[in-house]
């Protein structure tokens, strides 16, 4: 085979020649002259279009699912969004009630002592009054507090947990006496990237919360330490407590879900940790046994910049 252009082989022209030498007869030879470089390119072209096509849909398809993805995802988040607010509109109107109902009824109370001159109720009428407005101001100062996370953040910052943690055992240094509490800080607990008085806050409910439900116990403590799992620092609060039965474990996190309608707070500590958590893109969740086995808080957070 012999080219009579080579050079346009090269090129990309649409026509190169050659030649094929044939035997026809005994001593004849005859010359066929082909066009091949042209049909030669538009296979190139045709595969090197479908190729390309090819990429296309494939970088379509990793697009449009990543779409379903992000709308499923949003879909979910607005539905829990939703419930949610369904369910701050029913316990705030139901446990904002409360406390006025107790004011209306003192306040009756105290027009008729008043119009009898009984003056050894008329204190007790002020005294319940004055407590029934003082957990109505601490509701709504908390409603409030919760309602700013997720749009209102301090700057991330690198926390010493340590230094952190031992800051927050200060300010409750008298309810950890009064109860005679041991606390143990590990040493070893990490450096994380986060919002600082918002980390506070929920060292303070979880600490809180261990000593609060502390029971009857002779010798109670609470643990503060780290572990890795999964490729992940979970940073626990342990006590040796009353204990969380596994079927309020998830129930806890609700706002103005107490366990114990008898015990002090609002119920929204819990729901607070939760919102603050969740705001760094972690996780928090509870682990106990049940009733009389202590209970551990544990949580998560991304520690990135």
């Amino acid at each position: 085979m012999n080219y009579f252009n080579p050079p346009l082989l090269s090129t990309g022209e649409p026509v190169s020649v050659f030649q094929v030498s044939f035997n026809i007869l005994a001593g004849q030879e005859t010359i066929i002259m082909l066009l091949i470089r042209y049909l030669r390119l538009e296979m190139e072209k045709s595969l090197h279009n479908q190729q390309t096509i090819i990429e296309q849909l494939q970088n379509e398809i990793v697009e449009r699912h990543t779409m379903e993805v992000e709308r499923e995802n949003f879909i979910q988040e607005l539905n829990r969004k939703n419930a949610e607010l369904e369910r701050f509109t029913y316990t705030v109107s139901h446990d904002l009630k409360s406390p006025l109902v107790t004011i209306k009824g003192f306040l009756g109370f105290l027009k008729k002592d008043l119009e009898t001159n009984r003056e050894d109720r008329i204190q007790k009428d002020f005294s319940r009054i004055e407590e029934a407005t003082l957990k109505m101001g601490t509701l709504l100062s908390e409603l409030l507090e919760l309602s700013r996370i997720g749009r209102i953040i301090n700057q991330p910052e690198q926390v010493d947990l340590v230094k952190l943690t031992r800051e927050t055992l200060e300010m409750l240094d008298g309810r950890i006496r009064e109860r005679n509490i041991t606390v143990m800080v590990s040493p070893d607990l990490p450096l994380l990237y986060a919002d600082r008085p918002r980390l506070a806050e929920v060292l303070e409910n979880l600490i809180d919360n261990a000593a609060k439900y502390m029971g009857g116990q002779l010798k109670p403590f609470v643990e503060v330490g780290s572990l890795q799992a999964k490729n992940k620092t979970v940073i626990f609060i342990r006590d040796n407590g009353i204990g969380i039965e596994p079927k309020y474990h998830t129930k806890i996190f609700g706002l103005f879900e107490k366990l114990d309608s008898t015990s002090e707070g609002t119920g929204i500590g819990l729901a607070l940790v939760k919102r603050i958590i969740e705001t760094h893109g972690g996780r928090v969740w509870v682990e106990s046994e049940g009733l009389g086995k202590g209970s551990t808080f544990c949580f998560t957070i991304p520690n990135k910049q």
